[in-house]
């Protein structure tokens, strides 16, 4: 009845909802039984008002409190991409303004999707964005809103051949950004592997660096054989190495935190303004693959665990589309000009 409350399904756990003094109370009976649902709410109604009425945890909790849960959640993981979960935390405050985490279903979410599409968000960053959310609201405890994906181009467009790559090298005048960079490209590494890489990681006799699985961001170990330029790289490094500095690539015994001023200026210096330091690690994957590697074979060498992963870095170019063409029409020109003998039939 009106002003009696109500008890309704969260998936498959039952919740209690009444109204005090135009305040809306929402709480989780934890139970699939909805007689034990109903003697919370009559519990509930009872003590709405008096000095034993507290509101339930999941009440109080806001987007603050779901920011240090999955700060906590993502430090026991080690997953050292909590920086990207704080950039994302301003837009996800201001689209929830005053919501507390139990307020948070699909229709909002889907508002807020809406919203930032509106305000010219990409529907990559708004999916990664409610999934920061739906994380938040799993680890308070409460159920997660089913909420579709935003469909999103996967394709990554930015590479260099190796005529327009020796071009970017030759406008980088830094030489411990040259040798990175380099490096970058020749190994599909991500950018913050070589700049963590140290002294201890590198096997001079088999000439082998062992990437250490804390370092990884998929946590597991790697090796890359030190073979052509990236064999020259690493001498050059060894010629420059710092007794007191234990990093491979550095400026005067500094750890080379950040290049990309002196590569954003090499990337307009060759009218590609839009390269950014990670469309190294998209040429290798290419070049890989244009050099015959097996995807298990690139994926051993780039880092990547799944193959989706590693298909949505296999850019096929102009080049690539033309040489494809250029075999189909070799083809069938051959079956053309082949000479058919047909068989005569037998009286």
């Amino acid at each position: 009845m009106r002003g009696q409350g109500a008890v309704y399904l969260r998936g498959k756990i039952w919740w209690v909802r009444f109204s005090w003094h135009g305040k809306e109370y929402r709480e989780s009976a934890e139970t699939a039984d909805k007689r034990k649902a109903e003697k919370l709410l009559l519990k509930r109604l009872k003590t709405v008002g008096t000095p034993k009425h507290t509101e339930a945890k999941e009440q109080r909790l806001t987007l603050t409190d779901m920011l240090e849960k999955i700060e906590l959640h993502y430090t026991k993981e080690q997953n050292r991409s909590f920086k990207n979960v704080k950039y994302s935390w301003p837009h996800l405050e201001a689209g929830f303004p005053f919501h507390r985490v139990v307020d948070i279903d699909r229709d909002t979410i889907e508002r807020y999707q809406q919203s930032r599409l509106d305000a010219g968000a990409k529907p990559s960053t708004i999916n990664r964005e409610t999934a920061y959310l739906k994380l938040g609201v799993k680890l308070c405890g409460l159920p997660v809103p089913t909420v579709g994906q935003l469909a999103e181009d996967n394709a990554r467009q930015g590479f260099l051949r190796i005529p327009e790559f020796n071009g970017l090298l030759a406008d980088i005048a830094d030489a411990n950004v040259r040798d990175i960079v380099e490096f970058l490209y020749h190994s599909g590494w991500r950018s913050s592997e070589p700049k963590a890489m140290q002294w201890h990681w590198l096997d001079t006799d088999t000439w082998t660096v062992r990437l250490p699985a804390e370092f990884s961001k998929n946590k597991k170990a790697r090796s890359l054989p030190l073979i052509g330029t990236l064999l020259d790289i690493i001498k050059r490094r060894i010629k420059l190495r710092e007794p007191a500095c234990p990093y491979v690539f550095h400026r005067a015994g500094m750890p080379i935190k950040s290049f990309r001023k002196a590569f954003q200026a090499a990337a307009k210096a060759i009218g590609q303004p839009k390269l950014v330091p990670h469309d190294m690690r998209r040429s290798a994957i290419r070049n890989f693959r244009k050099a015959g590697l097996s995807e298990s074979e690139g994926m051993k060498l780039s880092g990547h665990r799944t193959n989706s992963v590693f298909k949505r870095y296999d850019i096929v170019d102009d080049e690539d589309a033309r040489q494809a063409m250029r075999q189909a029409q070799d083809f069938l020109k051959q079956e053309t000009e082949r000479k058919v003998v047909p068989l005569k039939r037998r009286a």
